[in-house]
């Protein structure tokens, strides 16, 4: 019988609990105690066997969907709506002329070309020369290159930087980047006045 001084709050958690009232614990103390601490066989809570109940039915719906019927589990959503988003990521950048790695090309008009040499001769020149023959960087008039000559790989290089001390640029922004590659590439073949060793591996 529940105390006339109880509240509704008290009387609700004696509900999801069912825990034996402290007056009767001796019903429920187990003989064995460690170090003077006794363990009581109290019931488990009403809520949390309610909770199991629901997961264990729960699980039963979820197998049957997912194992038997062969739905798509979250992984295959995941992927699904992933390769979506590359869709529209793609064609933004298409539409808008936004250039990436995946986008870059070389240029080879005057205007991009003279523009990628000013953005050379400003950040690039103190390293590799204003002709491109080489001096803490590597030459790049001839056909020896470390990281890959063809466009893309000038463009990450560029980008990223080099582990041997090359610093990354990707705060000109990809459109300047595109520029100063291709610039970059327009060396191979020239004769510079003074050709720093060659390095890394030949390239067609």
């Amino acid at each position: 019988m529940a105390k006339k001084n109880e509240s509704a709050l008290d009387r609700l958690i004696k509900k999801l609990t069912n825990a034996t009232p402290i007056e009767q614990e001796s019903s429920v103390k187990l003989d064995h105690d460690f170090d003077g601490i006794q363990e009581l066989n109290n019931p488990l809570p009403p809520w949390w066997t309610i909770g199991f109940i629901i997961t264990v039915v729960i699980s039963v719906f979820y197998i049957f969907y997912y194992t038997v019927q062969g739905n798509d589990t979250q992984y295959d959503e995941y992927q699904r709506e992933m390769a979506k988003a590359k869709e529209q990521v793609d064609a933004y950048k298409k539409a808008h002329n936004i250039v990436d790695a995946n986008t870059v090309k070389l240029l080879t008009d005057k205007a991009s070309l003279d523009e990628g040499k000013a953005i050379y001769v400003k950040n690039c020149a103190a390293c590799h020369l204003a002709d491109g023959g080489g001096m803490v960087g590597p030459n790049l008039t001839d056909n020896a290159w470390l990281y890959g000559c063809d466009i893309k790989s000038v463009f990450n290089t560029v980008t990223k930087g080099t582990s041997k001390g090359m610093p990354p640029w990707k705060s000109l922004g990809a459109d300047k980047v595109q520029k100063v590659a291709s610039y970059v590439l327009s060396f191979k073949g020239t004769t510079p006045a003074k050709a720093k060793a060659a390095e890394g591996e030949p390239c067609n």
